[in-house]
């Protein structure tokens, strides 16, 4: 027959290992639920961060390295092609050789989506660098455009120059899709003129 001890000890031994498990679920649990489940994330952090990512002056929003030029206000990426945007977003892009010379040229390759214009009539897009804009366009007609800007040579002295879109309205979260979404976009580069 076991001795009690012997039987209080073993019980003993299994409740000081079970305490800390049994401790360790509800705060999994409660981290879980803190992650925010209304709020959609916008995915930027996808791939490696920028300062070990080869930047490059063109890409599409599948690339597999977009992600970490991607800055600011976008979504993942859908289709395997495109991404919404948020009102304002902004991309990191390599300086073309020689553009610090001879300027470049903005190229954004964007859908607007007619469920968007049908609840905003119309949206404007601006790009400025640094604050200083560079273009703004009006857009009421669904469908693709291309947006296209001149760069000037000055601000383009660095390795890599940070471009930020705004636009004067996009479709407020909602209750089938809780992302703020402004357009789609597509592909992004600047040339050197």
């Amino acid at each position: 027959m076991t001795s009690p001890l012997i039987i209080r000890s073993t019980s003993s031994r299994f409740f000081s290992r079970a305490i800390p498990f049994a401790l360790l679920i509800p705060a999994l649990l409660l981290t879980a639920g803190c992650r925010g489940k209304n709020t959609p994330a916008v995915e930027n952090d996808e791939g490696e961060p920028a300062a070990k990512a080869v930047l490059v002056s063109a890409l599409k929003m599948s690339d597999p390295g977009a992600p970490a030029q991607l800055t600011k206000g976008f979504y993942a990426v859908e289709d395997h092609a495109w991404r919404w945007t948020q009102g304002n977003f902004s991309v990191l892009l390599k300086t073309p050789p020689g553009a610090a010379q001879r300027g470049a040229t903005l190229t954004l390759t964007l859908t607007v989506a007619e469920s968007s214009l049908k609840q905003l009539h119309s949206q404007t897009l601006e790009a400025s660098i640094g604050g200083k804009s560079l273009k703004s366009e009006k857009y009421v007609d669904p469908g693709v455009h291309t947006f296209t800007a001149d760069i000037p040579a000055t601000a383009l002295t660095g390795d890599a120059v940070n471009i930020d879109f705004s636009l004067d309205n996009a479709v407020p979260p909602g209750t089938t899709d809780r992302r703020e979404l402004g357009i789609i976009a597509n592909a992004i580069s600047i040339e050197a003129n």
